[in-house]
């Protein structure tokens, strides 16, 4: 088969990690890798613990930005992103059953700890989930901006302190925040 991505390099039987068989290019470094064949890996592997929200991962991959064919079907295939913290998507094939790792993405999935989870990456759970997330960091960012990082991080404490009392003081609290002049008589507010 010829490489889905390069398009220049040939596909060829290999493995990952010693035991995840798959295919891949002898040019680029990407690998064809069949959801048979992943499952039959995936029983054997301990179950960790993902770690999506860990930000920080230097894994260098050379990740394509045009929507790949299946080397097999030529259908257009779909791309996943694994977490919110960042951009680098999976290619999926329904058709073939089969999913493209661009090379360095294996060592991504593994230092992300989502390298056994591909099938739940794939599930619209996890891609809703990504989608809240991602839309919680931009909506935290504009804050940030807006009110400069220690102004977010008193008014993150002031909120956390707030929560902590009872519903009644809660409001009475509140009330003073806003108030112009909380200790003003009532007919002067």
């Amino acid at each position: 088969m010829q490489c889905t991505s390069c398009k220049t390099g040939e596909l060829i039987p290999s493995t990952i990690d010693k035991t995840l068989t798959c295919h891949t290019c002898n040019h680029c470094g990407g690998n064809w890798i069949k959801l048979e064949d992943y499952i039959e890996w995936h029983k054997t592997q301990p179950s960790r613990q993902a770690v999506v929200d860990e930000i920080g991962v230097e894994v260098e991959t050379v990740e394509s930005h045009q929507a790949l064919l299946c080397p097999e079907t030529g259908a257009i295939m779909t791309r996943f992103r694994i977490s919110s913290d960042t951009e680098h998507r999976i290619d999926w094939c329904s058709q073939s059953a089969a999913i493209w790792l661009d090379r360095g993405e294996w060592e991504l999935l593994k230092e992300k700890g989502v390298a056994d989870k591909l099938d739940q990456i794939f599930s619209r759970q996890w891609q809703a989930k990504i989608m809240a997330e991602t839309a919680r960091n931009t909506r935290e960012a504009q804050l940030i901006e807006k009110l400069g990082e220690e102004n977010y991080s008193r008014l993150k404490l002031v909120r956390t302190w707030l929560h902590e009392q009872s519903d009644e003081n809660k409001a009475i609290m509140v009330s003073f925040l806003v108030a112009r002049d909380p200790l003003a008589a009532k007919s002067e507010k």
